[in-house]
């Protein structure tokens, strides 16, 4: 298994200033916002609407990479943006799934017993869909897909838990983290958008 934060520490060094990320709830978003203060980072979706949020910021930023980092709790909620995932098939996406096998406070998801993400995702369609069970694996396999033009999917059997980090919330919940993420938009390179009247 892997640790998640070795994981995301590993990612946000990898990352340009200009790449988009999108977290769903919990741990994710915690360790994130830790790790990348800044650039335009969506924290806490609710459980089920990480990929589907991400694959739209994919769509309206073409030309950058766009990161989801979910969890199998809650993409089991909405395994059908895996179809339409496949269906658009954005070459600047990549999605990262932690899967602990475990709700945060509901028990065990469906990948404690049978369920395996990375085959829905295959059977969805999505050409490069595999599992990563080690801090090596992920180095060989997510660095590379970052620099690759190509959709990717990886599901990270992970330990529970998260590390213990602190983080402003303002980052992470609420009007505050929005109004964030739409600065770092306005002030993106590839926004296309009528600047605001800060900008003019």
């Amino acid at each position: 298994m892997v640790k998640r934060f070795d994981c995301l520490q590993l990612l946000a060094s990898w990352l340009d200033e200009h790449a988009l990320t999108v977290t769903s709830r919990g741990g994710n978003a915690r360790e994130w916002a830790h790790l990348r203060p800044l650039g335009a980072n969506f924290h806490s979706l609710n459980m089920g609407t990480c990929m589907s949020f991400a694959l739209g910021l994919a769509l309206a930023f073409p030309k950058r990479k766009v990161i989801a980092i979910d969890s199998d709790g809650s993409l089991l909620l909405d395994t059908s943006s895996l179809v339409t995932l496949a269906d658009v098939n954005p070459p600047n996406f990549l999605a990262l799934v932690f899967d602990n096998q475990a709700y945060a406070n509901m028990g065990a998801t469906a990948t404690a017993r049978s369920a395996d993400l990375a085959k829905m995702a295959e059977g969805a369609g999505i050409k490069k869909a595999s599992t990563i069970t080690s801090a090596e694996n992920f180095a060989a396999k997510v660095r590379p897909a970052l620099e690759a033009w190509e959709l990717a999917f990886f599901v990270l059997k992970s330990a529970s838990g998260r590390a213990q980090v602190k983080v402003d919330s303002r980052l992470i919940h609420g009007r505050p983290m929005l109004e964030h993420f739409i600065n770092a938009l306005l002030r993106h390179p590839d926004y296309q958008g009528k600047p605001s009247a800060s900008q003019e």
